[in-house]
């Protein structure tokens, strides 16, 4: 632990005052490409995992809108997640705090959400009934 309490030294700390369920989000999808290993803000190693799902047209939720994409972060080694052997059309269950990642692409420099892991699971999505109450 001792390890872990030096490499947090340096960090700002959360507020405490913020409730626990803020920024929560949760996404089930399909990966579109294979994990890519990258680093964090602080340069910490982490692994994207780019996915996809399908967005319902609010007014009739039944018909598919469009389909949306986003990056999960995964901190820490890979070896710590069920993420080492996944590969692009995997389906993901991912869960964390939502957040944004500035990026250089062609030259052009902009923002990108990504969703910073808690929990991922690998596999298809537990259905309603699964989920714990």
């Amino acid at each position: 632990m001792i390890g872990a309490e030096n490499a947090l030294a340096g960090r700002s700390q959360f507020p405490k005052s913020t409730p626990p369920a803020i920024n929560h989000s949760v996404v089930t999808g399909t990966l579109s490409a294979d994990p890519q290993l990258g680093r964090g803000p602080n340069g910490d190693p982490v692994t994207l995992l780019p996915i996809e799902f399908p967005v319902a047209d609010p007014e009739h939720p039944h018909a598919l809108w469009t389909r949306a994409s986003c990056i999960v972060e995964v901190p820490g080694d890979r070896r710590m997640w069920d993420v080492g052997g996944l590969l692009g059309g995997a389906p993901l269950l991912a869960a964390g705090q939502l957040s944004a990642r500035w990026v250089i692409e062609d030259g052009h420099t902009s923002r990108r959400g990504v969703i910073v892991a808690t929990l991922v699971k690998a596999g298809p999505a537990p259905s309603r009934l699964e989920l714990p109450r």
